[in-house]
């Protein structure tokens, strides 16, 4: 039998993961980052030229890991398996901030509403619509994804919104949803949809306290900086 072939990329793992794991992120460049990562998936190679071909498509660690699986895949030596690497790592990010700062049963007020509500957005690159429903003591007793839509428009149904809020019978009611990569300020139609569900609660007894619409960072109150619901 032959001797085993022995990785020539086996000591520069070696000696990356040791300094991950001695000195953390910050002592990686981005580069290296992305280079720790793809040895997980691409075995017996060098990745190092397929992570500065990455930052340089796409700039950031944030776009590398929201670019679309077949954009990633022009990258040459990336392969789908590759690419999903990136997709699952965005989504355990997601679902981490998510668990930390679980909105469900929180008691939401002024100072803490804004955290809460962006964290239920990160991961998501395309449009995507939440209802929450609040007790009497502004309580979260549920959340729901109501629609997932494209990267700049999400339907969000009245009767559908009426149809939960007669269903789970609590008082008040919250509408979130999001702007990837642009402006959280609300568009006409945000606006109208907004007054169109506010009066259609009405019939039901249950009040429209807040639209919120969330840009990366950014957060737009429409009950807040638009004065359209009643309060």
């Amino acid at each position: 039998m032959g001797a085993e072939k022995e990785n020539p990329h086996k000591f520069h793992r070696k000696r990356l993961k040791e300094k991950f794991m001695k000195y953390g992120l910050d002592a990686l460049e981005d580069h290296e980052f992305l280079e720790l990562i793809l040895f997980y998936a691409i075995p017996m190679k060098n990745t190092n030229e397929m992570a500065h071909d990455l930052i340089n498509e796409f700039g950031s660690f944030k776009d590398i890991l929201e670019a679309d699986i077949e954009n990633l895949e022009q990258i040459e030596g990336l392969s789908e398996h590759s690419a999903l690497l990136f997709k699952i790592i965005l989504a355990s990010a997601n679902k981490y901030i998510n668990s930390v700062n679980n909105i469900a049963n929180a008691r939401l007020t002024p100072e803490n509403i804004n955290i809460y509500v962006k964290n239920l957005f990160y991961g998501h690159t395309n449009e995507v619509a939440y209802v929450l429903l609040l007790d009497k003591d502004c309580v979260v007793r549920k959340v729901k994804k109501m629609s997932q839509g494209t990267v700049n428009a999400t339907p969000l149904y009245p009767r559908e919104v009426v149809k939960l809020a007669v269903n789970e019978r609590y008082p008040y009611m919250i509408i979130a949803h999001n702007h990837p990569g642009g402006s959280p300020i609300p568009s006409k139609e945000d606006l109208y949809i907004t007054k169109t569900i506010e009066l259609a609660l009405n019939f039901v007894d249950v009040r429209l306290v807040d639209h919120i619409i969330v840009a990366g960072e950014r957060v737009v109150s429409i009950a807040k900086h638009f004065h359209i619901l009643e309060k």
